[in-house]
């Protein structure tokens, strides 16, 4: 899916920035999925805000302090996604530390550096990274200008630092050749431009993560975006949204499909009660005779209701129905941040609708199976025919009666004509 990197910014300071792949960025929904999870974890309860972001790049990144903890990582699980910490380095077994690339990671040829005139001292801060290397650009990528040399930075133990990035690279020839060996200077670097607002962020460790494909070394450059700009453009604070994030969240992004025709609906024939007095809500909700609704929480754009059907004090059949209001714009970028906010047992998602989604699972509680089912969806509540509210669903019970919860959803969508 991609990679999280330890980088440092053009004022020295440690990032950490997730990078989606270009060809994942591409598939449908899932650029929006990465952007709004950013967004949802900077408000979160335990809120991690990001400094920099470039969601509309071919490979869209968001970079977070280090001192902040592990955004990146935060972020590709908040996406469901596994993430797995690449192999650590081996340090060099011989001095003086005049290195190549570690063998461990598979890397792109790297370009040759200018002699060191002082030896790297070790570091007790920063990213715990045992062995790395700051070189170039990778060969072939362009780079439209060329950032101030970095001195003095801290890096990780026994890191080298090469000189920055420049635009005519001679190539390493040969495979037994060393790119660091020779003392002649091979990288030419061209006259730097006036300085231009923006984000350098040289990479100075190996890759931290590896979610899908090699890892290697590479330079980002923000796209020119004033850290106070980035941040204005957070998504703004929705009402009542949860208080800590979903343990199992729906997988993103949703697969293409339609409301399940055979699922099946209210007849006469069933003993069934209809609600038409729920506070908040604005529309009757249909239930088996058995269920009773109470209000679980109250606030302006937000209303809840716990409904389901209890013995001896236990809920053995029901969920939640909850309905809060969707900020302008209720784009697909909004609805996704606050769909990945939402509880859904790890199913994967269905779209049936431009604005709806449902997802159905198995939930294995103390050893008895039951069925799960859980929709999103977005409707138009009031006059003015936008889309303003968030509808959530979430249901369980014995696998038996599994169809009594699609009975309930299918005639909720058919009300809120979601």
């Amino acid at each position: 899916m991609g990679k999280a990197w330890a980088a440092i910014d053009e004022q020295g300071r440690f990032v950490t920035v997730a990078v989606l792949d270009a060809t994942v960025a591409a598939t449908p929904g899932w650029r929006e999925a990465f952007a709004g999870a950013a967004d949802l974890l900077a408000q979160s309860a335990d809120p991690m805000p990001y400094t920099y972001a470039d969601f509309s790049a071919a490979a869209p990144w968001v970079a977070y302090p280090a001192e902040a903890g592990p955004g990146a990582e935060k972020l590709f699980r908040a996406l469901g996604v596994e993430y797995t910490p690449a192999p650590p380095a081996i340090p060099p077994t011989s001095a003086p530390p005049l290195v190549s690339a570690p063998p461990s990671v598979s890397a792109p040829p790297l370009v040759s550096a200018p002699p060191v005139s002082a030896p790297p001292q070790p570091i007790s801060g920063g990213p715990q990274v045992p062995w790395a290397v700051q070189t170039g650009p990778i060969p072939g990528q362009l780079v439209s200008a060329v950032p101030h040399p970095i001195s003095g930075v801290p890096t990780s133990p026994t890191a080298v630092t090469s000189s920055p990035p420049a635009a005519h690279v001679s190539p390493v020839s040969g495979p037994s050749a060393d790119a660091f060996a020779a003392p002649v200077r091979r990288i030419t670097p061209s006259t730097p431009p006036p300085r231009r607002t923006g984000l350098w962020i040289g990479i100075a460790a190996l890759v931290l993560v590896v979610l899908a494909g090699g890892g290697g070394l590479a330079i980002w450059k923000g796209s020119g975006d004033k850290p106070a700009d980035v941040a204005s453009s957070a998504t703004p604070e929705t009402p009542s949204m949860p208080a800590a994030p979903p343990q199992s969240p729906g997988i993103e992004p949703p697969q293409s499909g339609k409301w399940p025709a055979q699922w099946p609906t209210f007849t006469e024939r069933d003993n069934v009660r209809t609600l038409t007095n729920l506070e908040g809500l604005g529309f009757p909700v249909k239930v088996p005779m058995d269920w009773s609704c109470s209000l679980a929480g109250k606030a302006e754009g937000f209303v809840k209701y716990n409904c389901g059907r209890s013995a001896s004090g236990e809920s053995t059949m029901g969920g939640e129905l909850i309905v809060r209001a969707c900020p302008q714009p209720c784009d697909e970028r909004r609805q996704t941040a606050m769909r990945m906010a939402e509880e859904a047992w790890g199913t994967r998602w269905t779209r049936s609708g431009q604005a709806t989604t449902y997802g159905e699972a198995l939930i294995n509680t103390d050893g008895e199976q039951r069925h799960g089912l859980a929709v999103v969806a977005y409707y138009r509540g009031g006059p003015d025919g936008v889309i303003d509210q968030q509808f959530v669903l979430r249901l369980t019970g014995p696998m038996q009666e599994a169809n009594q919860l699609r009975r309930i959803a299918t005639y909720l969508r058919a009300v809120l004509v979601y």
